[in-house]
């Protein structure tokens, strides 16, 4: 066995948690695992970064602070969910008050009854921040001045672009129309809610504080469009994968089914841009909080169970939405498919879900891969959502009428284009073409055959 690879139980042996939360993380994409012989294994430097993002239990509060805790109301919109109390020399938030508006609570965070769970509630918050696994985060850290990407939310008071809720100070005057990310300038919101942040404040609230993923991303407004800049790893290969994605899903999908990226250059740099997918009445939901709405079932597995999760908030069109991605990402070698990267979409008013549409497929077309196993003939990929297996993930789309061949003639050709724009990959050009072509064939042949 690889020794950077550790079993479910000596990973939760090192984080404090039990191998059932393990699992759930790697779901999540918050600990890199892969699946061997039917079980997990957990990367160790994954687990050791998470390790290392945990706050801090001890030292002196920062100076000026006369008090170590804050009192919040957690919001969404402008609706009160519940007290609730950060610890700013822990770094952690310690209480959580009664659940004052339970529908429109963080889906899958509370229990089902109200109970108060500041646990649950300490971890959704550190979820909200970048991740400890980002290229580049202690340089981030570093230049902001604090220890922990959960300190970054703090300035934001939690306002992302992903969702409405935020954490509203006690005794402050602060509204959801005059400091969220989705109608104010960035520099407006940022003066209005220094005052309020339990920590230095020397760089102001940013969305970019509330990004996820590995790779650096981060958000500008282009007429009045609030645009997510996101960056490609050491071959810059991920951003030109969203573009081909894009493509491959303007014929295949309607709109609304997926997020259209751009190849945009930025500093002698190339990167791809999406506008936001959310209005400023909704929320994305990943499918990691999703799956915890109904108790797991002997006869499911974990496609029906997400599935009955789906239908218990009223989405429809959930099997068909799930047959589209499986198949395009099956079509691109998306390797990255994971429990935070689909969900559904809600809105915060009227309660109503659907399911969000396909975005972030970067890491695909064996962007992970070397040049040595693409030589080798190593094309060979795990999909992450409800089975590593892509033959067998496939097995479970059971319609592909929606799906028309002849709608991939000349993709392969159109992809190529798409990627010799980078000179970086030129090398592994052929080798990509001609595993792409087979991928291509093998989803016709199993549309004719359906």
């Amino acid at each position: 066995m690889d020794i950077n690879l550790i079993p479910t139980a000596e990973a939760a042996r090192l984080l404090g948690v039990s191998p059932q939360r393990v699992t759930q993380l790697i779901r999540g994409g918050q600990l890199e695992g892969t699946m061997v012989g039917g079980r997990w294994l957990v990367d160790r430097a994954s687990v050791q970064a998470r390790r290392m993002s945990a706050p801090s239990r001890g030292g002196r509060p920062r100076a000026g602070r006369g008090r170590d805790e804050f009192v919040f109301t957690l919001m969404n919109r402008g609706h009160e969910i519940r007290e609730v109390v950060y610890n700013g020399r822990r770094k952690e938030f310690t209480h959580v008050g009664e659940l004052l508006d339970g529908d429109r609570a963080p889906l899958g965070v509370f229990g089902q009854d109200g109970i108060s769970d500041v646990v649950a509630f300490d971890m959704w918050w550190k979820g909200r921040g970048i991740p400890a696994t980002r290229r580049g985060l202690q340089r981030v850290l570093d230049e902001a001045g604090v220890f922990v990407s959960e300190e970054l939310a703090m300035r934001n008071l939690g306002l992302s672009l992903s969702d409405q809720y935020w954490i509203q100070p006690r005794g402050s005057d602060l509204a959801w129309d005059d400091i969220n990310f989705f109608n104010n300038d960035f520099e407006r919101v940022s003066d209005r809610t220094d005052s309020y942040s339990p920590v230095s404040t020397s760089i102001g609230a940013h969305p970019d504080n509330t990004s996820d993923g590995n790779l650096g991303k981060r958000w500008m407004i282009r007429d009045g469009r609030r645009m997510l800049l996101k960056e490609g790893g050491t071959l810059n290969q991920e951003p030109y994968n969203e573009a081909v994605a894009t493509v491959l899903h303007r014929r295949l999908l309607s709109e609304g089914d997926f997020v259209a990226y751009q190849l945009v250059e930025d500093g002698g740099a190339t990167l791809c841009a999406c506008e936001d997918f959310l209005t400023d009445e909704e929320e994305f939901v990943p499918a990691i909080y999703v799956d915890r709405l109904l108790p797991e079932r002997g006869d499911w597995d974990a496609y029906q169970h997400y599935v009955r999760c789906c239908e218990s908030l009223g989405a429809k069109d959930v099997e068909l939405a799930l047959w589209k991605m499986i198949v395009c990402d099956d079509i691109i070698a998306n390797s990255d498919r994971h429990y935070r990267n689909f969900g559904i979409v809600r809105n915060v008013e009227t309660l109503e879900c659907r399911p969000a549409p396909i975005f972030d497929s970067g890491t695909s077309l064996w962007a992970g891969c070397s040049l040595d196993d693409l030589r080798g003939g190593e094309f060979s990929f795990q999909s992450r959502q409800f089975d590593p297996s892509p033959a067998r993930q496939l097995l479970l789309v059971e319609d592909m009428s929606w799906f028309d061949p002849h709608d991939l003639d000349g993709f392969g050709d159109e992809a190529l284009e798409i990627l010799s724009r980078n000179s970086l990959l030129s090398e592994r050009l052929p080798y990509i073409e001609k595993s792409l072509e087979r991928r291509v064939a093998r989803i016709v042949d199993l549309r004719e055959w359906s």
